[in-house]
């Protein structure tokens, strides 16, 4: 290993702690249900609007619980971006080892950036609007 990869290697570690923390935390403290300690989303608590993250706990929660379709009625959104998170982390952590990095190349476009703006900002409009089909991409209180 490299000297500078062996200096860089608590900071990931931590990072890897961080993420089973919470991993933990949300197996152990079931976010879905009433009383939970997990805080509101300041946006909804203001507006009464859902921002595009609202339901994102309750989905982690249901997923890790096992209950992927109340995963997705959550926040939809939010499911689909996991694999591409997930693939994020994967060329992150191979990074790390490499001497010749990997780079995903789709993600560093602008069509890319602006394509996932884009459907975020679709997202938010159709789950605030209160009539069927819309309705059922609000996130189930």
């Amino acid at each position: 290993m490299i000297m500078s990869q062996r200096q860089g290697i608590f900071p990931v570690f931590l990072k890897g702690i961080a993420i089973l923390m919470v991993i933990l935390l949300y197996l152990i403290f079931d976010a879905r249900g009433p009383g939970s300690f997990f805080p509101e989303c300041p946006f909804h608590a203001l507006t009464g609007l859902y921002c595009p993250g609202c339901g994102s706990q309750r989905a982690l929660s249901a997923l890790l619980h096992g209950d992927f379709m109340e995963a997705l009625h959550d926040n939809l959104l939010a499911m689909i971006s996991l694999p591409f998170l997930f693939l994020s982390a994967f060329y992150y952590l191979v990074n790390f080892f490499r001497e010749e990095k990997m780079k995903l190349p789709f993600f560093y476009t602008s069509w890319f950036v602006w394509t996932v703006l884009t459907c975020v900002i679709i997202f938010t409009i159709l789950r605030n609007i209160p009539s069927m089909p819309f309705s059922l991409l609000a996130p189930l209180s």
